[in-house]
């Protein structure tokens, strides 16, 4: 009886430890060439992030193999099927260094790779829900070769406790390119005193940098304008304009902010600049822009204090209309932080990344800090007032400012509708932009109602209409440069393996900072030799449109910007990061170092 009750209670234990158990049972092949099992783990990533990762465990008998990757002309490599898993958003294979083999079949020659005795595969898992239950469930289906070959199939399924299995970890590590885990390099995010007051010193010159970055260059005619506007008022009129402006930019500042704190909280994926892959906020500059132009060629005036007494149907004198400068100076503020969000200057991505990994209180206040370094030139304004006297008396060649402004508006229309194009298509992003210039003629209808009636109806068409046709057409993609591959992070992961040098670009068409470095240092002819020469490897990502791919990439190199340009190499497996403003010496010097 006590026999029995022991071999009970052994068999309950038994049972309570495989149920959160990391690793599956073996499952063994018929024929007696391999067995398998189903192994994974939780893990901690470099950004704090915790991640998943699982592994195929094959154990191979002596004289047989399976096939690797690109052996499917001549054999089966394995296979995985995750459909009836559970929170399970998508699995990425980083398959190990196979073994290169050649076979012939008559007079023909085939190349395939193949692994023998021990191989573990590792797959990165995405998950749906962070905080929920995995359950992964896995087909896997593989061909089995000795003299003969057998197709092999097996089923796992496995309950994922929610903690790091550091034996299960260490198994995959051997056979995955980069380093998983570490807690020393991630550990929970801490702030200290001296880290953060650093940051907050990024944060304020990263800001004040963006002011001269080439995709700010746009926002100098907004500047110069609310400049000009003040050239005769009293110093306090002069001040407080400027403190409106402050005002607007620490207030945009804010609101992103509090949507970087929300979409952290929900899991999602975020960065400096993303705005700018979403095709309606594209669209909504693209019509705000438009009636700028239109109000600087006079087409229209745009009076927001008539406006506003009209709406509280209260008169005001023309002494009091000057008075009230708030309004067109906040929304000016905003608008320039809008337009200048395309660019990360140097120490801005810095301060960015520290911040978005910490709480919610830092992540304000760093963005707070960028709003003051952004807002600096006004702030010596509002100290130095009389400089803005400097300027020439009102007279006609305000006239061709205005004009010259309008046109750098115009041109920033234009390239507005030019990173549309590549996000929904040339056909779609010219009518979103022929639909905003049919608006102008819009205000000059008399009646109130009709005016108001045509401009509603055509705001929302420049919205509807061109997302309606981007579904009836396909859209065009720019070629890359024939050297240039396109990212993929498992096949970066093979390279590195196989002791290959790899240089990644990672780009958007709204991101001017990577134009400039494109065009001054990755079309250079000697970085193009060097990039073409066939010992380097050169990898290029576009986050024009959204690809959560290529973001969870920048979040693992704990970056949340663009430009981003890194080295990867035999003594860099890891990767070597470059500025934001990329030099040839710089790219040469990571180069030399990764090989």
């Amino acid at each position: 009886m006590k026999k029995i009750f022991s071999l009970f209670l052994a068999l309950l234990f038994l049972k309570a430890g495989s149920a959160g158990a990391a690793s599956s049972d073996w499952h063994e092949n018929q024929s007696k060439g391999a067995k398998t099992r189903l192994i994974a783990s939780y893990y901690k990533n470099q950004a704090g992030e915790k991640k998943l990762i699982a592994g195929i465990e094959f154990k191979i008998a002596s004289g047989w193999k399976i096939y690797g990757p690109g052996s499917e002309g001549i054999g089966m490599p394995p296979s995985f099927d995750f459909t009836n898993s559970k929170n399970l958003a998508k699995h990425t294979i980083f398959w190990p260094q196979a073994i290169a083999e050649e076979e012939k079949i008559g007079d023909e020659k085939f190349a395939y790779s193949s692994y023998k005795n021990e191989v573990i595969i590792p797959i990165e898992i995405d998950l749906k829900q962070a905080d929920q239950a995995v359950e992964l469930n896995v087909q896997l289906n593989y061909g089995l070769c000795k003299e003969i070959c057998v197709p092999a199939s097996e089923n796992f399924t496995l309950q994922i406790p929610d903690e790091i299995d550091t034996t299960s970890l260490s198994e995959i590590q051997k056979f995955f390119p980069t380093q998983i885990s570490d807690e020393k390099e991630a550990p929970k995010p801490t702030t200290n005193n001296l880290a953060l007051f650093s940051a907050i010193l990024l944060a304020i010159f990263g800001g004040a940098i963006l002011n001269i970055m080439p995709c700010v260059l746009p926002v100098l005619s907004i500047k110069l304008i609310s400049i000009i506007r003040h050239s005769e008022s009293e110093i306090s009129h002069i001040r407080f304009s400027f403190l409106s402006t402050i005002i607007g930019i620490l207030s945009c500042f804010a609101i992103f902010a509090l949507c970087a704190s929300i979409i952290k909280l929900t899991g999602n994926s975020l960065g400096w600049g993303l705005q700018f892959q979403n095709p309606y906020f594209l669209i909504f500059l693209i019509v705000i822009l438009i009636i700028f132009v239109g109000n600087l060629l006079g087409v229209f005036e745009i009076n927001f204090d008539r406006f506003l007494a009209t709406t509280l149907n209260k008169k005001i004198s023309n002494e009091e209309e000057k008075k009230n400068i708030f309004l067109p100076n906040f929304l000016s503020g905003i608008l320039a932080v809008l337009l200048a969000t395309p660019c990360s200057a140097p120490f801005l991505g810095a301060a960015i990344s520290f911040a978005l990994v910490q709480s919610f209180f830092v992540i304000f206040l760093i963005f707070f800090f960028i709003g003051i370094g952004f807002s600096l030139p006004y702030f010596i304004l509002i100290f130095t007032p009389k400089l803005v006297y400097i300027l020439p008396r009102p007279g006609n060649w305000m006239l061709q400012i205005k004009q010259l402004m309008a046109g750098l508006l115009a041109a920033t229309v234009i390239w507005l509708i030019y990173v549309l194009s590549h996000n929904i298509g040339a056909l779609p992003a010219f009518l979103a932009g022929i639909i905003a210039v049919a608006i102008l003629a819009c205000f000059k209808i008399k009646m109130e109602f009709l005016k108001f009636l045509a401009i509603a109806t055509l705001v929302i068409s420049s919205f509807l209409l061109p997302m309606k046709l981007q579904k009836q057409q396909k859209i065009s993609k720019d070629s890359y440069e024939s050297f240039w591959i396109e990212f993929d992070e498992a096949k970066l992961h093979q390279l590195i393996i196989e002791g290959k040098t790899v240089v990644v670009d990672i780009t958007a068409d709204w991101c001017l900072s990577c134009k400039f470095n494109k065009i001054r240092v990755l079309q250079n002819k000697e970085v193009i030799a060097k990039l073409n020469g066939g010992d380097i490897i050169a990898m290029r990502g576009d986050i024009t449109k959204p690809n959560e791919e290529i973001i969870n990439f920048l979040h693992k190199n704990n970056r949340f910007a663009i430009p981003f340009n890194a080295v990867y190499g035999p003594k860099a497996p890891d990767g070597l990061l470059a500025s934001e403003l990329l030099t040839k010496k710089e790219l040469f010097e990571l180069i030399e170092k990764a090989q």
